[in-house]
């Protein structure tokens, strides 16, 4: 005789987190539903990939894939007001990907995909020595400001 075994996730949320390479960023995980006194929270990367545990209570990082050792930073404070998140730093580009945070005691999935981008350079024209209002160029006119003494005429 076979039994049928079905694990039923409610995911209570999706979210998208956008950061940059070298940056860091804090992935959301907040169930303020239940007071929780000793939680257990199982954060995945990509699904298999053990990003952090916290059980009973207490951050376990025995099992912590190598790619996030000394990255991520939990807030233990925060996990009576119901916020698991935590901050992932020294972002690279191959943390891009789906992160998700597992409650078991309340079959609560949450799911956040991150994105990390280069970081934007600013784009810095060529150097002008011109001073200029609304387009108007008023370099002719520095002399005046820069003299010692104004004659008036």
């Amino acid at each position: 005789m076979y039994q049928a075994h079905f694990l039923c996730f409610v995911v209570s949320s999706q979210e998208r987190v956008e950061g940059f390479t070298r940056g860091e960023v804090i992935l959301p995980c907040r169930y303020n539903v239940m007071p929780i006194k000793e939680v257990t929270i199982f954060w995945r990367y990509k699904d298999d990939r053990n990003v952090c545990n916290i059980v009973s209570g207490k951050a376990d990082l025995t099992d912590q894939d190598r790619q996030f050792r000394n990255r991520i930073r939990i807030f233990p404070e925060e996990w009576s007001n119901g916020n698991f998140s935590l901050l992932l730093t020294d972002l690279k580009d191959s943390d891009s990907g789906s992160y998700s945070c597992f409650i078991p005691t309340v079959n609560i999935l949450h799911q956040v995909e991150l994105s990390v981008q280069e970081k934007p350079t600013p784009k810095v024209g060529p150097k002008s020595s011109s001073v200029s209002i609304k387009g108007q160029n008023l370099s002719p006119f520095l002399f005046l400001l820069l003299s010692p003494t104004l004659h008036y005429l």
